[in-house]
């Protein structure tokens, strides 16, 4: 990564910081039922058989609603477990099984059953900003731009954004994973090309 780039996203993600730091608690958690109105809609829900969506933290859009309606609908449902530097899907079967885990985000136990990529048929992805070019800006450890590409070809991703943190341009380069759907809590909004 060049010096320049890295300068750039530092300062993109200071600015989203910011954004996101004037947003109270409950603005969070009304755009995560918001979101999760939208996606239940949506025929890619529907069809997805195995979920995969990360537990949030503070600064998040409230992804609870989204991992109880999974459960309650019978799909399989993925969280996020990093470890060693990589990112791996772990099925769960209750909330219950999460637990503070790296950055105090909640996650599974290490001995949660393993997901393949290529099983997963919903993914929905947090950020710290998008732009409306699909661009995702994450916290800067590129666990989601190693981890979006081993998923099926055509499979559903999609970035929950709120609309206080899209941007018209952010920094990227050529390994950074691009988000064709961004769930934001007025909808969902294709990526311009």
């Amino acid at each position: 990564m060049s010096a320049a780039v890295r300068e750039e996203k530092r300062a993109a993600r200071r600015a989203a910081a910011l954004r996101a730091s004037a947003l109270p608690p409950e603005a969070w958690r009304e755009a995560g039922l918001a979101m999760a109105k939208t996606l239940f809609a949506r025929d890619e829900w529907r069809r997805a058989g195995v979920v995969f969506c990360f537990a949030s933290a503070a600064r998040e859009p409230d992804t609870r609603p989204i991992l109880r309606r999974a459960l309650a609908e019978g799909k399989r449902l993925c969280v996020p477990l990093c470890e060693g530097g990589e990112m791996t899907a772990r099925a769960v079967s209750s909330l219950e099984e999460l637990s503070p885990g790296a950055w105090g985000i909640a996650a599974p136990g290490k001995d949660a059953p393993r997901v393949e990529a290529g099983e997963i048929g919903l993914c929905l992805a947090p950020c710290a900003a998008m732009d409306r070019r699909g661009v995702r800006l994450g916290r800067g450890g590129g666990y989601y731009d190693r981890f979006l590409p081993r998923l099926a070809p055509g499979t559903p991703v999609f970035a929950l954004c709120m609309r206080e943190l899209l941007f018209d341009a952010l920094p990227a380069e050529a390994h950074d994973a691009r988000i064709a759907r961004i769930l934001t809590q007025d909808g969902v909004l294709p990526a311009a090309p």
